[in-house]
């Protein structure tokens, strides 16, 4: 397993300050948050400027870094605006040789996700981008997408395991997400809490990190763990 962190909730950070604590905190890799609708990373000279998406996917190698997945709020439920974003996330990806992107789907309409995943499987295909559904909002119970998985049973679509949302909204242990999503589990986002729901720092709350380990060495997972902190969830921890 590989160390990265999530942009969410840092958008007041530079570019250089995010790649400098990567490298101070031995991390592999940076997830990018909604890239699409930050100019901070697409806009004119950012590091997914299209101009420089090839420049910086090198520069980030031979430090030792990657991108590993562009993470977003786009969801694929909620009509085809979203779907062409959906797209939009996936060409961006493709460009900055960025391995996967990932989407959320909010709304309980299974139609809708399949009609849009229809359209965007392929279209990730196509492109040679891994597309991720996060396990949160309906997905939070994970045999629900699991079934959707097994459905389109393609390469090119996985799973995002939002370990805090499985858990804590799903009421699913480690074990249970590792038996029904196994393989489909493409990366993770872990943050922990407590069990009146406050957010703590990693290994500082309740929830079961050891079984988590555990649960993806048992499918031998060899992707990332991003961890996500938003400066807002702790008054006294506001900076990286």
């Amino acid at each position: 397993m590989k160390l990265s962190f999530s942009t969410r909730g840092w958008t007041d950070h530079s570019w250089d300050e995010l790649v400098s604590t990567a490298l101070e905190m031995d991390f592999s890799g940076i997830e990018i948050h909604n890239p699409l609708v930050n100019a901070a990373f697409t806009g004119k000279g950012g590091p997914l400027d299209r101009y420089n998406t090839q420049a910086t996917a090198r520069a980030l190698r031979d430090k030792g870094l990657s991108i590993p997945v562009l993470d977003s709020s786009i969801d694929i439920s909620a009509g085809e605006e979203q779907v062409q974003a959906a797209k939009e996330l996936i060409d961006l990806a493709a460009a900055a040789s960025v391995e996967m992107a990932c989407v959320v789907v909010q709304n309980d309409d299974e139609d809708a996700v399949h009609a849009a995943l229809s359209e965007l499987v392929p279209y990730a295909e196509q492109h040679g981008v891994i597309l991720l559904i996060e396990s949160s909002g309906i997905f939070s119970d994970t045999s629900r997408l699991t079934s959707i998985m097994d459905e389109f049973a393609s390469d090119y679509l996985g799973a995002l395991w939002d370990v805090h949302n499985v858990y804590r909204v799903g009421g699913e242990t480690p074990a249970t997400t590792i038996k029904n999503l196994g393989a489909y589990v493409k990366h993770v986002h872990m943050r922990d809490s407590d069990d009146d729901g406050s957010f703590n720092l990693v290994g500082e709350g309740t929830l079961p990190i050891d079984e988590v380990v555990r649960a993806l060495s048992s499918i031998d997972y060899d992707g990332f763990v991003s961890l996500e902190w938003m400066p807002e969830w702790m008054e006294d921890l506001t900076d990286m």
